[in-house]
């Protein structure tokens, strides 16, 4: 490991290595700023844009104001305590630890004659107004989101947690970018293991930088295996984040997302949405299990009738009108493929199209695999019937990983019913259930509490309770310091 570079007394030293590691005239917005203290030299080091310029203005005058005889010993001890009336202050003694902070926002002071740097924190950013996020809209509730910048987020859950024991770990990750990532969970509540576990895997992430930032910091947590279960859920609902930090879940915020990471996330945490805690119980438990039979009618029902297509004989007289009216001029199996891979092309342009021209991709969409379709005979009727269905039935998935895994996994089932029928379709049921049974998110089953069944954990994920007669125990199987919901009293 490099020995770092003790910070000299001679401030044109400092100032020469500080220009030689930056390559002073190719970085023309890191700037140094001399002037004079109590008739001593002093440097003030940041990056333009990155500084509140009228307070650093104010902190500038109040230190040119110093008289001799104020800083006639101990003169960074004697500013600190009585010159530099800022609250988020700081004293690095080598260049590194000073570069670090400099390039990420902080100003640094050098003094001719000290061995130490004052660290200044009077760094701005630009931002944008937090706003209701797209994906997890609610009818009710709170209408703001996380933004791109980490310490507004934390301030959104400290609003909401006012708990002494909430906790918001600062780590830094990627060798060049060094991204600011924070660790947060309450003490008493989060298993410990698990919050170590979390913290090791960001601390071993050797990297140059962050280029997707929770992306790959999450690619690092759950060492990007080729299983398709998102192991990881992503959020950008400060309430759905504070509901899981009650829960004894970790959340990981990385600085220029505005999404964090919930971890860990089963099956059921996939499939929670926050419009059915904002009804009462009955209609909640309505929506709640409308979800789980949309998320069952997504995966099974285009090669459940697929089977039924290639063996009408096994559909009684009465279930007759399920049945292919006219098979198209194409296989009714490849039908399905390539129309699962319309609606996903569709998917995919909207995303990409300026919203101004979203109604008229929808309408081509709609019209070149809908109707056109039909009309000159390449897809039959029924295809376009149940492969709407199952893609509506997909959309109401709250996550888009998880829908995304669904699509994969039935589409898999496609092609194994398209080969081996009806002994494909239950072969390739087995073989889901075997993966969702064997996986794990973080040491929690995936199929949690189903598999290793824990009925009041299971009646939290399908009955909307009210809090009234929520059940005690908090939804979590880890080891939890702090395991019911109920006061101490």
């Amino acid at each position: 490991m490099d020995k770092k570079k003790k910070i000299s007394k001679e401030l044109g030293e400092n100032l020469q290595v500080i220009k030689d590691i930056v390559d002073g005239p190719k970085t023309f917005d890191f700037i140094n700023r001399d002037f004079k203290i109590a008739n001593k030299d002093v440097s003030l080091i940041f990056i333009d844009g990155l500084t509140n310029g009228s307070l650093i203005n104010k902190i500038m005058e109040y230190l040119m104001d110093t008289k001799p005889e104020d800083l006639s010993v101990d003169v960074v001890k004697k500013l600190l305590e009585k010159r530099i009336t800022i609250h988020e202050v700081a004293i690095v003694d080598n260049i590194d630890d000073l570069m670090n902070e400099v390039l990420a926002g902080p100003q640094a002071l050098l003094i001719d004659g000290e061995e130490k740097a004052i660290i200044i924190d009077a760094r701005t950013w630009m931002s944008r107004g937090p706003a209701e996020p797209e994906l997890e809209k609610s009818t009710r509730g709170p209408e703001d989101g996380f933004i791109e910048t980490m310490l507004f987020n934390l301030q959104m859950i400290r609003r909401r947690i006012r708990d002494p024991k909430l906790r918001a770990e600062a780590l830094r990750a990627g060798k060049r970018s060094q991204n600011d990532i924070a660790v947060v969970y309450i003490e008493d509540i989060a298993d410990p293991e698990l919050v170590k576990d979390v913290k090791d895997k960001i601390k071993d992430i050797d990297v140059d930088g962050l280029p997707l930032a929770d992306r790959t910091v999450e690619d690092f947590l759950t060492r990007n295996t080729w299983n398709p279960l998102p192991t990881v859920r992503y959020s950008n609902r400060p309430d759905v984040i504070t509901s899981s930090i009650l829960e004894g879940k970790v959340c990981v915020i990385v600085d220029n997302s505005p999404t964090a990471l919930i971890l860990p996330a089963t099956f059921f945490d996939h499939t929670q949405n926050i419009e059915e805690y904002r009804q009462s119980p009955l209609p909640g438990t309505y929506l709640t299990l409308l979800r789980f039979a949309a998320v069952l009618l997504s995966l099974i029902l285009p090669p459940l009738w697929l089977v039924l297509a290639y063996g009408p004989e096994w559909l009684p007289k009465s279930l007759d009108f399920i049945g292919v009216r006219e098979m198209g001029k194409i296989p009714i199996g490849i039908q399905f493929i390539l129309a699962s891979f319309g609606i996903d092309l569709v998917r995919m342009a909207s995303i990409q199209t300026p919203s101004s021209l979203a109604t008229s991709l929808g309408l081509i969409g709609a019209l070149m695999l809908g109707e056109f379709a039909v009309k000159v005979g390449v897809f039959s009727t029924e295809t376009i019937f149940y492969m709407a269905i199952a893609g509506i039935s997909n959309f109401t998935i709250p996550g888009f990983e998880f829908a995304l895994t669904i699509k994969i996994l039935r589409l898999g089932l496609i092609v194994l019913v398209i080969y081996f029928k009806l002994a494909g379709l239950i072969g390739g049921i087995i073989l889901i259930f075997l993966l969702f049974a064997m996986s794990n998110s973080f040491g929690t089953p995936y199929l949690w509490p189903l598999i290793p069944f824990n009925a009041k954990a299971l009646k939290s994920y399908l009955i909307r309770q009210s809090i009234l007669n929520l059940s005690d125990r908090r939804p979590n199987i880890r080891r939890s310091k702090d395991a019911d919901r109920l006061s101490d009293e």
